[in-house]
């Protein structure tokens, strides 16, 4: 979901069943198709390499070290075609993963700052908004803050050719993760952002404009606009939260396990004994093979027949190279638009719903 929104906000809409495919190396024959897998395929492995190294290293997102590192991972899962950028006169200039660029650039109305002053911002990116610092260390309520005001600042500098849009919403949900605000990636601040994309360019936007006069901030850039950004931001991950708490809920995530599988039922994919066994693993995350005939009170044959048809729906997964591995949740993104109905924009959530009812 996090990669579908991201992309999406940089115009690229991936069809999410296409990146479920990507992720098992199942590409389109079709060119631009298989590019749009590949950039989405790209994104969750470096989300995942992100999550990996907060977890188990300390380190500083906002060095500018991390920052190349992200570049770097997302464009090694590129084809070198795929790897060009025009420059500010037009000229189609090579992006080199994890590189800062050398030319200059505009992005709409905004002239990013000059190439060769890109290093220094960076430094100066490092320093203030370091969680180490002395000034930030104590003080959780600014390091949040920082993570909303650094979002807009990385963009405004824009240190690389190509990708920025991408690196910087990959490096804010890795400043929420190293707060501990990220749920453990069960909320997607991609998606706020791209639902409100208009209000989010607008307010970035805004606040790259010169401060309007002595009392708007002490730097060349106006304080109330990032002020009016950080608030929309902040709240926009809060709403997010909301969101996927509500999605979670468990009465309403059993109504809706009880609803797919009534869906399945009537397309005789599916017992209806087989909403006991999603009920359950929901709850507990896993249930052993003799679970599933005590829950269902069926027999050992027509349980295991049951198991069989929520795992060739890919509903329950096991360790194949343990035949005594307990069966543990697994959700297909077909089954979205139901069991998470309202993850992905309507016309993504029918069709997905009409592939499951053919």
């Amino acid at each position: 979901m996090n990669s579908y929104y991201s992309n999406l906000i940089e115009g690229h809409d991936t069809h999410p069943i296409d990146i479920e495919k990507a992720l098992k190396s199942n590409f389109s024959k079709n060119l631009k198709s298989r590019s749009l897998q590949i950039e989405a395929k790209a994104h969750i492995n470096v989300s995942k390499s992100i999550s990996e190294k907060v977890s188990s290293t300390k380190l500083n997102p906002y060095s500018s070290s991390f920052l190349k590192d992200i570049h770097k991972e997302f464009y090694a899962h590129f084809p070198t075609k795929f790897m060009a950028a025009k420059s500010i006169n037009g000229k189609d200039t090579p992006v080199i993963p994890g590189e800062i660029r050398t030319c200059e650039v505009q992005v709409g109305k905004h002239i990013a700052p000059a190439a060769k002053e890109v290093e220094h911002f960076l430094n100066r990116f490092e320093t203030f908004y370091n969680p180490d610092a002395v000034v930030n260390r104590n003080d959780k309520i600014k390091r949040i803050i920082s993570i909303a005001a650094s979002h807009q600042r990385l963009t405004w500098i824009h240190p690389f050719i190509d990708g920025n849009g991408r690196v910087v919403r990959l490096f804010s949900d890795a400043c929420f993760q190293l707060e501990n605000l990220n749920g453990s990636g069960l909320w997607s601040l991609s998606r706020g952002l791209s639902r409100n994309e208009f209000l989010y360019k607008e307010k970035l936007v805004n606040a790259d404009l010169k401060k309007w006069n002595n009392y708007d901030g002490r730097g060349n850039l106006s304080n109330k606009e990032l002020i009016n950004f950080c608030s929309f931001f902040l709240n926009t991950a809060i709403d997010q939260v909301k969101f996927m708490t509500k999605v979670l809920d468990i009465d309403n995530m059993i109504n809706r396990i009880y609803s797919y599988v009534d869906l399945m039922v009537s397309k005789k994919l599916l017992k209806t004994e087989t909403r006991y066994i999603l009920e359950t693993v929901f709850l507990k995350d896993k249930i052993s093979k003799k679970d599933v005939e005590r829950i269902t009170d069926k027999s050992d044959k027509t349980a295991k027949a049951m198991a069989a048809s929520l795992m060739k729906l890919n509903l329950l997964t096991v360790d194949p190279k343990n035949h005594l591995s307990p069966y543990k949740v697994n959700y297909p993104i077909s089954s979205s638009p139901i069991l998470f109905s309202g993850l992905y924009p309507k016309d993504k959530e029918i069709d997905m719903l009409m592939r499951i009812s053919n």
